[in-house]
């Protein structure tokens, strides 16, 4: 694990410094959620310094404009629900039912970890079209899984509300970031790309690893190495995270939302 952390600082940090030649200070400032969340994943601390420095200094120079709370909440993607927006909920979390569903088919772990897709459709919704969308899908999802997921996996309300509820609420809460992605080819859309996918599965293998140690391990009696349950829970959900679900992910939602992107295009 500790290999795996510092590999992962090191991509972040190679990304960082990459993303300093290939852009520009609008570029900076146009994504500088994404910059700032960059250099706190790759652990750059004057980085970190040098950019909250340029957003103040480009602030001062810049005209300072007014947003209204209406308008707020709009670039969130919360706004009054139409029968579009009811459409897409429905057609995502029919998707999501299916993806959950086809999990049982597809090459896992013992103990119910494993591939699964169900997690792309909400990232596409919540980048392409609506972060409140994507959540109010994850939910939905995650209610009616509950038909065909078996009571082996569901021991408690905690271990449905930490290992389904909460992880298909996470790509609707990681796209209210509101990354700035279109459907041109440029470093800094891709770069938004590594982001929402690695925050996404992230804050789920959180979540699960959570979920891992207090459900499974210390309420449950569930499996663990020895006397440390917490090793096993971090291992467990980074074996079944990392090399099934997020590569496959990363690599598919890039066409897809871009597909996503032209269909949406002048829809709200």
């Amino acid at each position: 694990m500790t290999i795996a952390i510092f590999t992962l600082s090191l991509v972040f940090n190679l990304l960082i410094t990459f993303s300093w030649f290939l852009t520009d200070i609008e570029q900076i400032m146009t994504n500088k959620m994404q910059f700032m969340l960059l250099s706190i994943l790759s652990g750059a601390i004057i980085n970190i310094g040098i950019l909250i420095y340029i957003f103040k200094k480009y602030q001062v120079q810049k005209r300072k404009t007014s947003i209204t709370w209406r308008g707020f909440w709009l670039k969130l993607g919360f706004r009054k629900l139409t029968v579009y927006d009811i459409v897409l909920c429905g057609v995502f979390t029919a998707l999501t039912i299916v993806f959950a569903y086809l999990e049982q088919f597809m090459p896992g772990l013992v103990g119910g970890g494993g591939l699964t897709f169900k997690y792309l459709g909400l990232i596409i919704l919540g980048v392409a079209i609506s972060p409140a969308l994507s959540i109010i899908v994850g939910i939905c999802g995650a209610l009616l899984s509950l038909l065909f997921v078996g009571s082996t996996l569901i021991i408690s309300p905690w271990s449905f509300i930490l290992d389904y509820f909460i992880p298909m609420m996470i790509p609707g809460i990681v796209s209210i970031l509101r990354f700035t992605i279109t459907t041109k080819k440029s470093y800094i859309n891709y770069l938004n790309y590594i982001i929402v996918g690695f925050l996404t599965f992230l804050g789920i293998y959180i979540i699960q690893t959570l979920s891992g140690y207090y459900i499974w391990v210390a309420m449950a009696g569930g499996p663990a190495w020895g006397n440390n349950g917490v090793v096993y829970s971090v291992v467990y959900n980074a074996l079944s995270i990392w090399p099934f679900n997020y590569p496959l992910t990363q690599i598919i939602m890039v066409p897809t939302i871009k597909v996503a992107l032209l269909v949406n295009k002048g829809k709200f």
